[in-house]
């Protein structure tokens, strides 16, 4: 195939790819204003059923930390939404105990509820019953109305149940809580004493992993924040794939938590490692998210970005060299980017969000198919019709 141009370089490959809810800019490329579509978000929760203590109840898929709010029933007695109720095997506790707990049930917000229980614990610190009010608290503060009343009453709520256990059944929604506000520091401060207890909650680390490259992807993260999330979610993805289920998981959760996260955990690290210009090693990971979930846009949008760039430079190699076995190199690396443009084709067609993206993405396919199949594009739309869900 004779090889005396390349196709015209389109800055449609230089987008930054949205990952959050609320995250759906705009972004000024060239001459070309792309349509980047969000993915996934920390925020967003699934109502999968875990189990302890024979209580089931719901566990956000990035934090966990409804299940660490209860986490005060291994300590003692059982925890139910509407208050603190009767055990079968119900502690001997005092009259004033009784009363005391009768306030923190009947106080009218979380607020109210750690200020009962601050009396309560000043009034009876060895109570037998101390765990189970913590548990009951701890869910109560992760039931508040917004982040900063979250960390503000989590801090609180950690003065007062002083133990490092105790304190434990709120630092992840602390942790979380502090993300959300902007203080990064504290967060990754909070994290890291909680992980020397914890080291295997993959929950925390994918928080700040995703808060991580969030953060990266406006080229906002500091690099403390870089740093801590990419060494993060190379531990959580290692737990995923060893297949490290939480204790506070069951199967039937943490399989559908596993299949869930694990392609957005490549999909994060791929990101992060682009723009730490590690792009072969973020090349790989977005393969990997992409074997996982083949049809998300954002990971296909990513990796065709980095296999043009390398299509790029073999190209120009070739232009300045003139060797046979760079053409070669070239001409394989455009039918990698070729097919990178159909699956992303195929995965935009119909969103409506992706309208503009999907006929950029078309455009680009359609020149790099025509310059391999001089200047044809039969049986183009075959190949975006083999990628297309079925």
């Amino acid at each position: 195939m004779p090889f005396a141009a390349v196709p015209p370089y389109n800055p449609v490959f230089m987008w930054l790819v949205g990952l959050f809810v609320g995250c759906i800019p705009t972004v000024q490329c060239g001459f070309i204003l792309l349509e980047i579509v969000q993915t996934s978000s920390v925020y967003q929760v699934f109502n999968e059923r875990v189990k302890m203590k024979s209580i089931a109840v719901s566990v956000c898929p990035v934090n966990g930390v409804v299940i660490r709010a209860v986490a005060g029933l291994v300590m003692a007695g059982i925890l139910t939404v509407g208050g603190l109720a009767q055990a079968d095997k119900q502690p001997q506790i005092s009259e004033g105990e009784r009363k005391a707990v009768e306030k923190i049930n009947t106080a009218k917000d979380a607020e109210a509820k750690v200020k009962a229980a601050a009396e309560f614990v000043k009034k009876n610190p060895k109570s037998a019953i101390r765990g189970r009010v913590a548990g009951y608290v701890a869910e109560e503060v992760r039931r508040a109305q917004n982040p900063q009343q979250i960390a503000s009453l989590a801090q609180n709520f950690i003065t007062v149940f002083n133990t490092p256990e105790e304190g434990d059944l709120v630092r992840p929604t602390l942790i979380d809580a502090l993300l959300n506000t902007g203080k990064y520091d504290d967060a990754l401060n909070e994290a890291a004493q909680y992980l020397q207890r914890h080291a295997d909650d993959v929950t925390v680390l994918i928080s700040v992993s995703w808060t991580g490259a969030n953060q990266i992807q406006k080229q906002s993260a500091s690099p403390k924040l870089a740093q801590v999330a990419n060494e993060y979610s190379s531990k959580a993805v290692e737990l995923m794939e060893a297949d490290k289920r939480p204790s506070y998981m069951d199967e039937k959760a943490w399989t559908e938590y596993r299949n869930s996260w694990l392609p957005r955990l490549y999909q994060a690290r791929g990101l992060m490692l682009y723009f730490g210009n590690q792009k072969s090693e973020a090349k790989d990971n977005l393969e990997k998210a992409a074997g996982l979930e083949p049809y998300d846009s954002s990971t296909l949008m990513m990796l065709v970005n980095i296999t043009n760039e390398e299509y790029q430079d073999l190209a120009k190699k070739y232009q300045t060299e003139k060797k046979a076995a760079l053409l070669d190199k070239a001409v394989e690396k455009m039918d990698e980017v070729i097919d990178w443009l159909a699956r992303a084709v195929a995965a935009t067609e119909g969103n409506a969000q992706m309208q503009q993206s999907n006929q950029q993405l078309r455009e680009n396919l359609q020149a790099y198919y025509g310059f391999r199949h001089e200047g044809k594009t039969d049986g183009m739309n075959e190949l975006i019709e083999k990628y297309k869900k079925k």
